[in-house]
This record gives structure tokens, C-alpha cells and sequence, in this order.
């Protein structure tokens, strides 16, 4: 139960704050809207929408104050060493947040201290108002002929009843609830290592030594592949113990690697597309004689299997893990049958099945129901590791009808105006701490795009431009007009490499970019410090 509040806290254009809040410490107290532009504190963790992330919690709490009962040598000495000593990296003291070591610690928790090999004995045991009544269950859980299960159930988030798929029987699946900026890429960080020297030291088959990280998208692919290439961020920060260094054995495999796969010891990054794209065709015997020999063997039997996929499949263990996991929740989707495929074709199928995502729901808007973890946006403000989302300026206008790319300027300008202004003193305050904040403008087309940077472009001397070809970026997929609807085409690859390095590195201090105008391509996976100030001009 949530106590009365002891705290008030004004909230007039500073973010709202919770005094002596340490990211690294589990929250004690949360902040609640009370009245125009004010919050109170009130004490405890702010409550989970999610189906048994609150009683989950409480679990996971009692376990950590009683010293990990029940794990492994091995894990006992990580956890120890991740979090209970003192790092020092580049001359400064590193300590991992609460949200990452509670999510890593919530999965030992129900993989290798409970054992779950199911999702349905988790809900069952954790699921919040498990029981309407004495007879009547509030979380049901059915079954087909054909062993399809569904999860009907109560939906805070929606406030009506509904049904839900779950994973198939033996395929553990597991979600984890994070804020963009939270630090996902360490979670799996930490799973990787902990699972690899359990199958190593422990010779717990349950255990996986190879990993699978799937992006939605390049974008995001690009930003993986930077932490992981040649192992840097295991090396860089203290995910492995000094005296273990010389077990750690994994190759990781990037877009356009071609090379076998280690018989173990495996870390692939990748996008969803070239993974479904490299999925084999299926096989249609011609003939008789082909329905009953089977597919023809390789001419060439050294030359290794054709395709990433064909690798990936004569491996004998594997976690999957995606990012940006909301694209992947209907059972139609490539992505969704490129995994399940994987499974299928392993001897013992995944070890574990692991999403990460801000935003884990279906598209009727219901969160998954194999969530372990909860970090909203909001527990992220108040720990100061994101920015808030806060609006400073209104314009007092009503939204403009008719826009085209002739006028869209004009029927913007005092948005466009306003952004700019705000712009500006952040630029005057950033630059007396060597910092460079940058302007965000979404626009709905391509073409209004371009007009609006041609307008900021033309205003380099109010706006101190030196060079505003370059400090004013537009990014956006080529796209032709037809009839009221623009069609999006592929970029061409001549730019494509270019404005990806650039958006990339908007946060290097050799970076020119100043304004950034796009139409969306940037709207997931593009974790950057430095936007201070964004405007949406959409309907």
C-alpha cells in the first residue's frame, strides 16, 4: 500500500525531482501528478501495469536481502562482482543502475533459482488478483486441440477483459519493460556473460554459450554493432572478472560476415531482414525419386552451409534476444516465424526467448503477458537517466488546414519560430560547458521537409550558420507523390552511408549538425544525447 505523501515538489519549468535519488539504489518513493504543474512524492515503487511484475518484484527483493539463495557458484561471484564492488573506468567511479541489475537479477531469478522452464507456472504463481473470488479465477488459461494456448484476463491498462496468445509449451519466453536510454544493450550484456560461464564452469547444458541479438532495423543494428564489435563493451566496462578473462572466448559475427560460425562460444548481431532474408527456401521434391532421396547434397561437402541461418541452426544452444521487441507480436510476422523456425530446428530448441522494449504490447494496445521487468519513462525521469519530455512553448493558434509544400513554411512559421528561439538559448547556455544542443523538426512529407530547412538554411546570420548545408541536416527516404499520398522509395545507396555516419554521431564533438528536419526515418533506435528540443509537425 502506498503511503500518504511526505514531500511536495513545485514543478514550474525545472523537472520535477525526488531529493537524493541515486539511479544506482532501488526507488523508495515516486512521484504523482497533484494539480497544475505540481507532483507529490509518495512512498514506495511505482505500481506495474503489468500482468505479475508487482508481486514478481517483492520476490526478487527478499531474495537479494537474503544473499541470493539457491544460484550457482558462478553467478554468486557476478553478482558480487558486478554490483557489490567498486569499478573505476577511465579514472571515474562506475556503478551499474538499479533497473539493469534488478533486470538481470529478476531473470536468474525465475530461470535459474526457480527453474521455470514455462511461462504458464510463472503467471499462475505471480499473476496479480489471480482469483475474483473464491471459485472464480480472474486469470484463465486455456487450450486447443491443437495446443494453442491463450491467456483471458483483466487489462489495467485498457480496463476491459480480453484474450491474449502465449508462447508454445517449452519455449521460454520472457520480456523485459525499459526505457529508451535505460541502458537495454548493458541488460544484455549481462545475460550473455552470465549465461556463457555458467555453460562453461557450471557444464549446465541449460545454459546457452551462443547469442543471438536482433535488430528491427539498421539503425539500430548500427548502434548494437558498435557496443559489441570485437567484444569492445565486455572489455570496457567490468561486465568480466579479471581472473575469468582468459575463458572468454566468443566470436561475434556482424552484417556481412561470411565466415563459419565457433562450434560454441557465438555472438551474431543482426538486423531482422538479412535474417529472414538468408531463411532457406523450402523444399519442393520435382519428382518422385526427389520426394523419396530428399534434397540433393552439396557438390562442394567443405564449403560451409549457404546461408546465416544454416549456421545459426547447427548450433547446440541459443538465446535470442530482440530489440525493439514491439515489432515482433503478431504470429504472421517474418520476424515472429524466423524465430520460431530457429527453435524448431535446435535439438532442444532456445534456451531462452528475451524481449527488450520501451513500449512491449500487442497492437490492440495490451502489454505482453510474459513482461519480468518494469523501468517506465517516468521511474527513468525521475532517476535523471533520460531527459523529460517537457513543453515549454505553446503557440497559441489553432493547427493549420491545407498545407502543401508551397505553404507549409508559412502556415508553420510560428511553430517553426518558436523551436528556433528555444533553440537559441539552449545555444547560448550549452556552449558555457562545451556542449552542442540540437534542434529536432519532424515533418510529415519529404518535401516539407526540404522547404523548412531551405527557410532555417536562409537564416544562417540570426542563427550564427557558418555553414548551413551542413549544420542544417534534412534526412529522409526518397519518395514520389500519388495523387494525396506519398509513397516512400529506398534511399539510394550512394547517400545512405552518409546521412546514417552523420545522424550516428550527431553526439561527437567533431559533428557540425546543429538542426536536424526529417520525415520519420529516425523515429526508432536513435539514442542521442545531444536533441535538447524537438518539434512535431504532424497532424
Amino acid at each position: 500500500m502506498n503511503k500518504e505523501p511526505k514531500t511536495w515538489v513545485q514543478y514550474d519549468r525545472t523537472l520535477p525531482y525526488i531529493e537524493d535519488r541515486d539511479p544506482g539504489q532501488k526507488p523508495v518513493s515516486h512521484l504523482v501528478k497533484d494539480g497544475e504543474n505540481s507532483y507529490k512524492v509518495v512512498e514506495g515503487r511505482r505500481p506495474s501495469k503489468t500482468l505479475f511484475v508487482n508481486k514478481l518484484r517483492k520476490k526478487v527483493d527478499a531474495w537479494r536481502d537474503n544473499d541470493y539463495p539457491g544460484v550457482t557458484d558462478t553467478t554468486r561471484e557476478l553478482l558480487y562482482y558486478w554490483f557489490e564492488r567498486d569499478h573505476i573506468i577511465d579514472g571515474n567511479l562506475f556503478k551499474f543502475w538499479f533497473c539493469q541489475r534488478e533486470a538481470i537479477e529478476t531473470l536468474i531469478y525465475l530461470f535459474e533459482v526457480k527453474k521455470y522452464d514455462d511461462i504458464e507456472p510463472v503467471i499462475r504463481t505471480y499473476a496479480e488478483n489471480f482469483r475474483k473470488d473464491l471459485f472464480t479465477d480472474a486469470v484463465e488459461i486455456t487450450e486447443t486441440p491443437e495446443g494453442k494456448r491463450k491467456l483471458i484476463r483483466y487489462f489495467p491498462e485498457l480496463n476491459q477483459e480480453g484474450e491474449q496468445d502465449l508462447p508454445e509449451k517449452r519455449l521460454l519466453r520472457y520480456a523485459f519493460k525499459m526505457a529508451t536510454g535505460s541502458g537495454k544493450t548493458f541488460v544484455m550484456a549481462l545475460i550473455i556473460v552470465w549465461s556463457y560461464f555458467n555453460r562453461i564452469r557450471e557444464k549446465n547444458p541449460r545454459y546457452a554459450d551462443n547469442f543471438l541479438i536482433i535488430a528491427p532495423n539498421v539503425i539500430v543494428y548500427e548502434r548494437l554493432a558498435k557496443d559489441f564489435e570485437s567484444n569492445k563493451i565486455f572489455y570496457k566496462f567490468p561486465f568480466i572478472p579479471e581472473p575469468w578473462r582468459g575463458l572468454w572466448n566468443i566470436k561475434v559475427s556482424l552484417r556481412g560476415d561470411e565466415s563459419p560460425l565457433n562450434p560454441s562460444g557465438n555472438l551474431i548481431v543482426n538486423n531482422i531482414q538479412q535474417l529472414y532474408a538468408s531463411r532457406s527456401k523450402e523444399y519442393t521434391p520435382e519428382t518422385i525419386i526427389d520426394e523419396i532421396l530428399g534434397r540433393r547434397p552439396q557438390k562442394n561437402l567443405t564449403k560451409p552451409p549457404e546461408t546465416l541461418m544454416d549456421k545459426i541452426k547447427l548450433l547446440d544452444s541459443l538465446i535470442i534476444m530482440n530489440d525493439e521487441a514491439h515489432h515482433v507480436h503478431r504470429e504472421e510476422l517474418k520476424w515472429y516465424e524466423t524465430i520460431i523456425e530457429t527453435h524448431n530446428s535446435l535439438p532442444d530448441g532456445l534456451n531462452l526467448w528475451l524481449d527488450f522494449s520501451a513500449t512491449p504490447k500487442t497492437q490492440t494496445g495490451t502489454y505482453y503477458p510474459w513482461i519480468i521487468v518494469d523501468y517506465p519513462l517516468a521511474q527513468a525521469v525521475e532517476d535523471r537517466i533520460v531527459k523529460a519530455p517537457l513543453i515549454v512553448h505553446r503557440v497559441d493558434r489553432k493547427d493549420p488546414e491545407k498545407i502543401n509544400k508551397e505553404n507549409v513554411v508559412q502556415k508553420y512559421g510560428d511553430w517553426i519560430v518558436s523551436a528556433i528561439e528555444r533553440w537559441k538559448e539552449h545555444f547560448k547556455v550549452y556552449k558555457e560547458v562545451g556542449k552542442k544542443p540540437v534542434l529536432f523538426i519532424m515533418a510529415e512529407k519529404n518535401d516539407y521537409a526540404d522547404k523548412i530547412a531551405d527557410f532555417i538554411r536562409k537564416q544562417k546570420s540570426k542563427l550564427g550558420l557558418k555553414n548551413p548545408e551542413v549544420e542544417v541536416l534534412v534526412i529522409h527516404v526518397k519518395s514520389r507523390e500519388t495523387g494525396e499520398k506519398e509513397t516512400e522509395i529506398k534511399i539510394s545507396d550512394k547517400d545512405l552511408p552518409r546521412l546514417r555516419r552523420l545522424a550516428r554521431e550527431i553526439d561527437s564533438p567533431e559533428n557540425k549538425v546543429k538542426i536536424i528536419v526529417s520525415n520519420l526515418m529516425l523515429r526508432e533506435g536513435w539514442d542521442v544525447q545531444n536533441v535538447t528540443i524537438t518539434l512535431g509537425l504532424r497532424p
